[in-house]
């Protein structure tokens, strides 16, 4: 079963490339499933000619492949870098010449492109998952791989289509400019057109949850809370006044003071965010990791007086966090 823009999508994308442009769950990889048994006579057996299915991450592989299994019976081989991955031409020629369908990682299909252990006149259909990636000025193998093995002037190249939830890398999608460049540069890259279906043929064969916002003020902190925070400030007072009575190089005080500052804030956060408890485990934390590096250090820097400021701000820390804890 499938809906009518899935139809018609598939019928695109065996006219010409195209990049499917839908959110999660509107049955993106149903549509390349619905394109590999249309142009199934290119690739059926004794054919030489494969279809290659490239997503990202080994999980989606595996995922996509199980998928393809599943909803066609075509034979189907998945390859992410496990050992298993054939590393010669004979491997791979016994690969080509028995599988359908090979579902990899992109950098499988880069590093076998440029070992000619596969050709790109070999490939029938190319599906690119979460194609995004493939960027100009990205480094990304998406990228590598069209812009090293694919020219309009083969003579044989093959079908590409493309799958994304987000035509946009990273940071800038609301913004237009960034965003159409994103998109003209997918389109250079992938050779293909983004196709997209509106949202209102969407809405009448697709259940969409309804999006409520809302939001929270931060909470006000309790009188335990403050009163915390008061003897915590007092402790790192006190901890900076060791500090000072210990090092007599400017220098080097105002960098551990900063140190502090550092550690303090962070159990500051942690008793607000997390409360009395977190940040008493937070402090245990520390002072187990700086306990670790002490132990590293030479005999003659143990004895340094310059490292019992962050010892005595921890445990005294410890000490105020846990009374409540203990008293309850």
């Amino acid at each position: 079963l499938c809906f009518r823009y899935q139809l018609d999508l598939c019928k695109r994308a065996l006219e010409e490339n195209i990049i499917v442009y839908l959110g999660t769950g509107c049955g993106k990889t149903h549509i390349a499933v619905l394109l590999i048994y249309e142009l199934g006579h290119l690739i059926r057996k004794p054919r030489r000619d494969v279809c290659i299915f490239l997503a990202p991450t080994v999980p989606l592989v595996l995922q996509q492949a199980t998928v393809i299994a599943n909803s066609t019976n075509f034979r189907v081989q998945s390859y992410y870098g496990d050992g298993k991955t054939p590393r010669d031409h004979e491997n791979w020629e016994t690969e080509m010449a028995e599988s359908e369908v090979l579902v990899m990682t992109p950098q499988i299909l880069l590093h076998s492109l440029q070992h000619c252990f596969i050709k790109m006149d070999s490939i029938a259909l190319l599906i690119f998952d979460e194609c995004h990636h493939a960027q100009v000025h990205k480094r990304h193998p998406y990228a590598q791989i069209m812009k090293e093995f694919y020219n309009n002037d083969m003579v044989k190249p093959p079908r590409i289509f493309g799958m994304t939830a987000s035509p946009v890398m990273g940071k800038g999608g609301s913004n237009k400019l960034n965003y159409t460049k994103c998109i003209n540069s997918l389109e250079e890259l992938l050779h293909a057109k983004v196709c997209s279906v509106d949202n209102a043929e969407l809405e009448s064969v697709l259940a969409f949850p309804d999006m409520e916002v809302h939001t929270y003020v931060p909470l006000s902190q309790s009188n335990l809370t403050v009163t915390y925070n008061k003897e915590l400030d007092r402790s790192k007072l006190e901890s900076e006044r060791i500090l000072r009575e210990s090092l007599y190089d400017f220098k080097d005080s105002q960098k551990k003071l900063k140190s502090l500052g550092r550690l303090h804030g962070n159990l500051v956060f942690c008793l607000q965010e997390l409360g009395s408890f977190g940040a008493l485990q937070a402090a245990k934390a520390f002072l187990l990791s700086f306990d670790g590096d002490v132990l590293d250090r030479k005999e003659s820097d143990m004895n340094d007086n310059s490292t019992r400021f962050k010892h005595h701000y921890l445990n005294k820390a410890i000490s105020v966090l846990s009374s409540n804890i203990l008293d309850g």
